[in-house]
């Protein structure tokens, strides 16, 4: 199996838990992390490469940007947050049914909602999609833009309903912090790992 963890710089949280998973794994997982706004060749950080280091694992990491190579090659996508699952989702829609955030994946923490979610998105594309078919596409872009909302508006507020219900699945962003915060983000990806590999 192919997993590939996304963040947001590709520098903390996900090439943090792509090392903790290959120090963990079975030799079938095959693990990639990237970034949705990562810089290309960017080490880990400082931090980053301390707390893992403390647990004997090396990390020899360059940041990798989303791609569509990365998301085809992937079985299982794992984002670090609900927006990095959201962008993810907005992106590559053929990719939907195999990207989850991690707590999300780990924890089994509203499948439901996301089912329903899923849905919900697909309803406001397919409405989208049919609106820009019936309305010229010399209109004016501001004007376009209320007629798709005004036509969507239903579906829209499903979505942010649905996003209410959703339980705090983000793994939480160290950058910038001390040590200290790094290590407390170790530890909850390593909870969700823990919880994922056991028998």
């Amino acid at each position: 199996m192919n997993v590939l963890f996304v963040c947001t710089g590709n520098t903390c949280r996900s090439p943090m838990a792509e090392a903790l998973l290959r120090d963990r794994a079975q030799e079938d997982i095959q693990v990639r992390s990237c970034g949705i706004s990562a810089m290309p060749g960017a080490s880990a950080s400082i931090q980053t490469t301390e707390v893992l280091e403390r647990d004997g694992i090396e990390l020899n990491h360059q940041a990798a940007p989303i791609s569509e190579e990365l998301v085809q090659w992937a079985d299982l996508i794992l984002t670090m947050t609900t927006s990095h699952k959201e962008i993810v989702w907005s992106n590559y829609p053929k990719e939907r049914k195999k990207t989850y955030t991690l707590k999300e994946f780990a924890l089994h923490a509203d499948i439901q909602i996301w089912n329903q979610l899923e849905k919900a998105y697909a309803d406001l594309e397919e409405k989208r999609s049919r609106c820009l078919e019936q309305h010229d596409s010399h209109m004016d872009p501001l004007k376009q833009s209320e007629l798709l909302y005004e036509a969507c508006r239903e579906e829209i507020e499903v979505i942010h309903d649905l996003k209410r219900q959703l339980t705090n699945s983000d793994i939480a962003d160290p950058f910038g912090g001390p040590t200290s915060y790094y290590m407390k983000t170790k530890e909850e990806i390593e909870s969700c790992l823990d919880q994922w590999l056991s028998p």
